[in-house]
Formats: structure tokens, C-alpha cells, sequence
């Protein structure tokens, strides 16, 4: 029956490596390998625990080649359940590759997909380490008051975004704290949003303003994440009185911390990210220290495929078209209406050795940085050479990834390499919240109160940045590598306009950062619920998407998105695994 209990655990809501320290029998000795919670009950021990709360950030864990736990798909990452769903990229390789993603790309994913499971496994995995470490947190004498709210504080962020991120793929995911023990009686009978707003709220007025290490949640990444949970449901006030006080922080307090990054491709540079001033949460991933899951397992088959490339394999998550059209600017400004109607021209269908000129249309820079594209520098590997590094056109199309994929310094000095099978093996952290992210979202709070010249501000900050010659891609003789051309809004003619700016902003700066689909799915709820001004319809918006698309792509022919695959199914194991004598307590979501 323990055993049972334990693997239940696991599933639902999941597993610790702490054992009871007492025991009646041989059969409740604890396995070798494993500490009681009264040996931990320390300050070492409780750091010890956090840290591990911390590390399944990116859903993975690696003891041994015997013992491991490579989850790919429970992290923080959400390049197949944020971009691919969204727009943003295709899942690339061959159709006989991933299958797991065929039918989340197309909008057909069933409850027995095994990449839902492993990110509710994610989930709620560090939200059991979360709890284990407030349950020994609570029995412990030696720690401060200070370590105590610091910790206390950290363990509350944590939970916040480990909950965060079910209810934005889940929708009514059940809330779990530290003082649940029956675990298949939990519900998910309601949303719980309060629940979330609570975690971070204890964080935001205990944790402090910044943290000794690198990686640890401070007051300002729970005030970032408290704003965010305010934007999902439309409290646009309250939201906007968070962003207030972080863009303080980050322009005219003492000792300022958030500023954006000079040039844009600092933020995906692994020798850049600690320390800059841009990344106000993420999670931190070091490579070849002696563990592959510490690496940035969740992108390790995003790189470029073939023999010409470093990376060797994989080819998966290749940008759209539909992205790389969006780059596209007149006089320095998106086309927000029709940047979709004519794509720019790419190297499909031609042979690696046939002649190949770049569009020599006008871009935005930041399409450089995101997507590799034929002729065009490609970090420092030298300029794209189309299609030797992918793996399949017809099903992937002619682009590659770029933000996440190793220079070659990084490859040179420590920073990535391959490993085993062509598996790539990073520091690069992934970027949960970075500070454009917050002004944009901070732009659409002040759009939504009416205030458009605050919006256009802050929108504007964003844009001037791309516009900066240090971001500007260049050849390895320092020419540009295209016609690039950023300019700001001169203002905003409406609270319409402001808007609709700002959500366009939004796919341009974060770009195959598995953002775009739950900016879709919240502007498109909030509709619903009359919280907007001016409304979205994401059911409509991804099928025009997937008209344009399949054209291209057969693997979308007759791919359709409808209002259920707003959110994903529950896990099926995890329905049967709450049923208990006939009475099912996790329900379904509508139309599974």
C-alpha cells in the first residue's frame, strides 16, 4: 500500500526523496540514499531541499544513466505547448520523429499524449519539493528570522509558478500546499487564482530585493509574476500599480537593477546572462559540471541537423513563415495589418548549391536574431547555408532556430557541446520573465486604462532597443547582413491602435519564446469575459495561421483549431489515479 501511495504521489501531484523519520517495521526503513525529515530540519538541509525545488524548473533530473528523469516537455521552456501551438514555429524534423508533437501542432492531442503528462508531472513534481520544504522548514530551530522569510518566501514563488504554469496549459488545475496528505481527494473544481495571487504576494513582502546568487527569486521577479497573474484575469489596476513599481526599480531607485540589455542577443548568450539586466527570472542551467540534466536539456534537439552543422542533430522547432513574415517593416514600422499577405522570399526548393540572394525587403532586426535564414550570419558559425542544415524542408520549412542554439565560442570555452548522440548540452538559461517582457505587459495595462501615451513609452523602449546598432545583425566584416530598419511609434491615434500595437510588440520581441499561444488564449478570454477594449478571437487568428500554413506544410493539411484546444486534456493516468471508490476527483477538461 505504500508503495501505491507513492507512486500515486508521483503522478498526481508529485514525488520528494524525503522519507518518514520514524518507522514501526523493517518495511518503513528508509532506502539507502534517502534523509528523514528530522535530519534536514536545518538551515543546510533546508537549502539543500530548496535547491531542489529550484532545480525541477526545467522537469528533469539525472543521478545516473540508470536513474534519470529527461523531461523535455515539463520545464519552463513551452517551445512546443507556448510556440508551436502559437504560431511561432513548426515542430520541424520528420513526421516520423516527436510524434508525441504531430498532434499538439495540429490541434488534435488526445489525454493519453505522453508530452501533456510530462508537463503535469513538471508541475507538480516541484510543487511536492516545494511542500516537502516548507513541511521541514516548519520543524526547524537553528535558521534566523531572515533565512526563515527568505526561504519561506522563495519556496512561496516557486509554487506560484509551478501552479502558474497548469493553470495556463490545464486551465482548473487543483492547488496543492503543504498541508494536503490526501492526495487523491484533491479537486480541481475551481480556478485558482487567488490561490496563485497569494503565493506571490508572500514572496513580493518577503523576499528581498536581491539575492546573492544567481537564479534565486528576489521581491522583484514575485512582483513581476504577481502583475503577470493580475494580467490573465483582466485587473488591469492592479497590475498596473506592480509594473509602477518595478519600472522604478529598475530607472531611478538606488542601486537600479532592471534595464534592458543594450543589444537584444545578450539575452540568449550563455557568457551574457547572469549579471546583465534584463533577466528578471529564469532558469539556470550550467553545462559540464558533471550532470547532463544540468544543461538546457529542454532545447537539446533544437539546434541545427546534418553533418555540415556543429550541432549534428536534431532539426526540431523551426520557425514559421508566418513568424518571419511578421519582421517585416515599412518606414521602420510593422505591417500589423497585412505583413502575412506576401512571404519573404526563402530558399525553398532550392538545392544547397544553387544561387540564393536574401529578400531585400525592409526588417526588423530582431528577425536575425530569432530565425536563421539562408545567407544570413548565423551567430558565429559563419553566414546560413539553407538547406544542409535542415533536416527536411518540406515538413520543417527552410529556417532554423537561433535563440537558443550555442555560438561556437560557447561551444570552445565550456559553455555547450554535444554529448552522446548528438544531444547539445548548454548553459543557457531559459528566460522565464525578462524586463521587456514586463514593459509590454506593462504597456497593455496602461493601453487597457486609456493611458496610450505611457503605453507608447514603454512599447517604445522595446522598439529603440532593436533599433540600436548593437543589435543590429552584421557579416563577419561588420556589414549588416540585411536592410534593417526600426523605428518608434510617434504616438498612438487610439486606445484601439495602442493595443493592437502592443500585441503585435509582443510576438516581435519574444519570438519562440513559448509565449505566444498563452498571449493568444488570455487576450481571447479576456474577450469573452468583456475585460479588454478591444477584443481577440484566437480561434480565428490560429486558423488563418494554418490556411496560410498548410499551403506550405502538409503535415497541417486539414489541421483546424477550436475552442477546446484552448487548453490542454488532463493526463488520463491522472484521472484514473483520483478516482477513488467511483468517485472521480480531478474532472476532465469540456470536450475530452
Amino acid at each position: 500500500m505504500k508503495i501505491n501511495k507513492y507512486l500515486l504521489y508521483t503522478l498526481l501531484l508529485g514525488g520528494t526523496m524525503l522519507v518518514p523519520s520514524c518507522s514501526d517495521s523493517f518495511l518503513d526503513q528508509p532506502p539507502q540514499g534517502s534523509y528523514s525529515a528530522a535530519s534536514l530540519a536545518n538551515l543546510k538541509g533546508i537549502e539543500g531541499l530548496l535547491i531542489g525545488a529550484y532545480s525541477n524548473l526545467d522537469g528533469s533530473w539525472f543521478q545516473d544513466w540508470g536513474n534519470n528523469h529527461f523531461n523535455q516537455h515539463g520545464g519552463a521552456s513551452n517551445w512546443v505547448l507556448g510556440s508551436i501551438r502559437g504560431a511561432d514555429a513548426y515542430k520541424g524534423t520528420e513526421p516520423s520523429d516527436g510524434v508525441d508533437i504531430n498532434p499538439i501542432e495540429r490541434h488534435e492531442v488526445t489525454p493519453a499524449n505522453g508530452i501533456i503528462r510530462e508537463k503535469w508531472v513538471g508541475c507538480y513534481d516541484g510543487i511536492g519539493r516545494v511542500n516537502e520544504t516548507m513541511r521541514v522548514l516548519a520543524q526547524a530551530t537553528d535558521l534566523s528570522d531572515g533565512d526563515r522569510a527568505r526561504i519561506s518566501g522563495e519556496c512561496r514563488f516557486l509554487r506560484g509558478h509551478y501552479h502558474f504554469e497548469a493553470v495556463k496549459v490545464f486551465g482548473n488545475a487543483p492547488y496543492v500546499d503543504e498541508t494536503i496528505t490526501d492526495f487523491p481527494a484533491v479537486k480541481n473544481d475551481h480556478m485558482i487564482w487567488s490561490e496563485i495571487e497569494d503565493d506571490f504576494k508572500y514572496a513580493y513582502d518577503n523576499l528581498p530585493g536581491t539575492q546573492t546568487a544567481p537564479g534565486r527569486a528576489n521581491k522583484w521577479a514575485a512582483a513581476s509574476y504577481l502583475a503577470k497573474v493580475y494580467m490573465y484575469q483582466g485587473k488591469w489596476s492592479d497590475a498596473k500599480a506592480l509594473f509602477d513599481q518595478i519600472v522604478a526599480n529598475g530607472t531611478t531607485a538606488a542601486g537600479a537593477k532592471y534595464a534592458l540589455n543594450a543589444n537584444y542577443y545578450e539575452n540568449f548568450a550563455s557568457e551574457k546572462e547572469n549579471g546583465n539586466t534584463e533577466s528578471i527570472f529564469a532558469v539556470e542551467n550550467s553545462a559540464y559540471d558533471g550532470s547532463i540534466a544540468n544543461g538546457n536539456y529542454e532545447n537539446t534537439l533544437n539546434v541545427p541537423h546534418g553533418s555540415a552543422a556543429r550541432t549534428s542533430c536534431c532539426g526540431f522547432f523551426q520557425p514559421s513563415q508566418f513568424l518571419v513574415n511578421s519582421f517585416k517593416t515599412v518606414n521602420g514600422l510593422p505591417m500589423l495589418d497585412n505583413f502575412n499577405d506576401v512571404d519573404v522570399i526563402s530558399d525553398e526548393g532550392l538545392s544547397s548549391d544553387d544561387p540564393f540572394t536574401p529578400d531585400a525587403g525592409e526588417f526588423d532586426p530582431r528577425l536575425d536574431h530569432t530565425v536563421g535564414r539562408r545567407g544570413i550570419q548565423y551567430l558565429d558559425w559563419g553566414p546560413h547555408p539553407g538547406n544542409l542544415w535542415i533536416r527536411q524542408v518540406q515538413n520543417g520549412g527552410p529556417y532554423s532556430p537561433k535563440k537558443n542554439v550555442p555560438s561556437f565560442a560557447e561551444f570552445d570555452n565550456g559553455l555547450g557541446g554535444v554529448i552522446d548522440w548528438g544531444f547539445v548540452s548548454t548553459s543557457q538559461n531559459v528566460q522565464i520573465i525578462r524586463y521587456a517582457d514586463v514593459l509590454l505587459l506593462a504597456a497593455e495595462a496602461e493601453a487597457e486604462l486609456g493611458n496610450t501615451a505611457k503605453a507608447l513609452e514603454y512599447v517604445n523602449m522595446v522598439r529603440n532597443r532593436a533599433a540600436n546598432p548593437e543589435s543590429v545583425v552584421k557579416f563577419a566584416d561588420g556589414t549588416p547582413c540585411a536592410n534593417y530598419s526600426v523605428q518608434p511609434y510617434a504616438a498612438f491615434a487610439s486606445q484601439a491602435e495602442a493595443i493592437k500595437a502592443v500585441r503585435f510588440e509582443r510576438m516581435l520581441e519574444l519570438g519562440m519564446e513559448g509565449q505566444r499561444f498563452f498571449d493568444l488564449t488570455r487576450w481571447d478570454n479576456l474577450s469573452k469575459a468583456g475585460k479588454t477594449a478591444v477584443s481577440f478571437d484566437a480561434i480565428a487568428y490560429l486558423n488563418t495561421y494554418l490556411s496560410h500554413e498548410q499551403i506550405k506544410r502538409i503535415h497541417l493539411a486539414g489541421a483546424v483549431f477550436t475552442e477546446k484546444y484552448k487548453l490542454l486534456p488532463i493526463p488520463e493516468s491522472v484521472i484514473t489515479q483520483s478516482t477513488v471508490n467511483g468517485v472521480r476527483n480531478i474532472e476532465q477538461n469540456p470536450g475530452f
